[in-house]
């Protein structure tokens, strides 16, 4: 299986010390007799005081044989020094300042209000309410001061906040009603350009988008390309046309006028590895961060921020949903449904794919939501420009990484 993010990193360093290594070996005598390697011996000659002509023509052979000798016998002894040397400094470097008492000093992420107490910052969230990951957003920037807004996308998102009605204080924007996308957008548009009297008394303002958030989508279904139905594929194709729609429809003019900032919320292992059996989330993954990148570079000139952040392994809910058992339940669960005939093609490929991967991209295991919050806090209210990609979670870079720099056939070797 795909090595663990700690794992893979050794093996990477493994590979280039040795590689090295064997270079050195090779090209030692080459080294030897370059001029460079010869000022180089003489600068050592300068420094012990050493002026004797024979004595520094017999130390220089001697004295480099010796040097390369020790460097090839304890490479790995120097390697792991300079990699803990390096974890050390990027430790320290990433510490969170200490107060004078030795206490964290935490900084207090919250939405700076009106003189009078009243919210005008608001913060939109492209996203179906049905997703978890979507509500604890919005909780999270409705307790941090934010009024918030989600999309209702479909009949689906409306039924759910019909009977889940997540907190009074959260707002919605309709885009599954009778109007189309450009009204719906539009009528928002004129919404936040309305004068607020937050209360009897109270000077007026208006309200100002800071950013609008794409929330990730983590449910798609598994199993071989010719056994998805194509009702589900064109599913999958509405529900990426709505981010076409949607920015097409004037989203991004609002962004423009309200100096808004885009940000995307992408899952990234599998849309990274291309992994078996599930090509409805690698497409639809694939697509987006795609999409997002081009749109990052017609905004730039601008000056409208476009980020992705590429998300690895969250740890969302209090369980761990790559244990064995519960990975042969959705392996059973999904096999159960299939006709007779895909069962005998793939089911025992499928399983093992699943026992391999599973652990992969499980969210039992990972980097904490509340830093994925403060993360996307800092974002919408830094003075500097945000990088186009950001990197979130357990095995979100290392599996980029992976897929960039290692050959597909030997990541193919790890599905079969």
């Amino acid at each position: 299986m795909v090595a663990e993010p700690v794992q893979a990193t050794v093996d990477t360093l493994s590979y280039y010390y040795n590689h090295t290594a064997d270079y050195l070996s090779v090209k030692k005598h080459e080294i030897i007799e370059s001029d460079a390697f010869d000022k180089l011996v003489d600068l050592k000659s300068y420094f012990t005081g050493n002026d004797s002509a024979n004595s520094k023509g017999t130390g220089t052979r001697g004295w480099s044989d010796r040097t390369l000798d020790h460097l090839i016998k304890y490479k790995l002894r120097y390697i792991s020094i300079f990699t803990i040397g390096i974890g050390i400094g990027a430790f320290y470097f990433k510490k969170p300042t200490l107060t004078g008492n030795g206490k964290l000093l935490k900084r207090r992420r919250r939405v700076p209000k009106m003189e009078n107490g009243a919210r005008s910052e608001v913060v939109l969230i492209f996203g179906s309410v049905t997703e978890p990951i979507t509500r604890l957003l919005a909780l999270d920037f409705e307790k941090r001061g934010f009024i918030v807004y989600i999309t209702i996308q479909d009949e689906k998102d409306l039924k759910y906040i019909e009977s889940n009605n997540i907190t009074e204080d959260i707002n919605y924007l309709n885009l599954c009603s009778s109007q189309s996308y450009e009204m719906s957008i539009n009528k928002f548009r004129q919404l936040l350009e309305i004068p607020v009297v937050p209360f009897p008394g109270a000077d007026t303002h208006v309200l100002n988008l800071r950013a609008i958030v794409f929330a990730p989508s983590l449910h798609f279904q598994l199993g071989p390309v010719e056994n998805i139905s194509s009702a589900s594929w064109s599913k999958l194709n509405d529900k990426l046309s709505m981010y076409f729609k949607a920015l097409s429809s004037g989203l991004i003019a609002l962004a423009r006028a309200q100096n808004s900032k885009l940000i995307l919320l992408v899952p990234n292992i599998i849309s990274s590895l291309n992994i078996p059996y599930h090509s409805p989330e690698s497409i639809f993954q694939n697509t987006l961060k795609n999409l997002f990148k081009c749109l990052s570079g017609e905004l730039k000139k601008q000056n409208i921020s476009v980020t992705q952040i590429r998300l690895g392994n969250i740890h969302v809910f209090n369980q761990n949903p790559a244990s064995r058992s519960k990975i042969q339940n959705i392996v059973h669960s999904e096999i159960r449904s299939w006709k007779e005939d895909m069962k005998s093609l793939y089911a025992d490929s499928f399983s093992r794919s699943q026992y391999r991967f599973k652990p992969i991209k499980s969210t039992g295991k990972g980097s904490s939501l509340r830093d994925l919050y403060h993360l996307l806090f800092d974002l919408i209210y830094t003075n500097k420009r945000n990088p186009s990609v950001i990197y979130f979670g357990t095995g979100a870079r290392i599996y980029d990484y992976i897929a960039k720099f290692i050959p597909e056939s030997l990541i193919e070797f790890f599905y079969s």
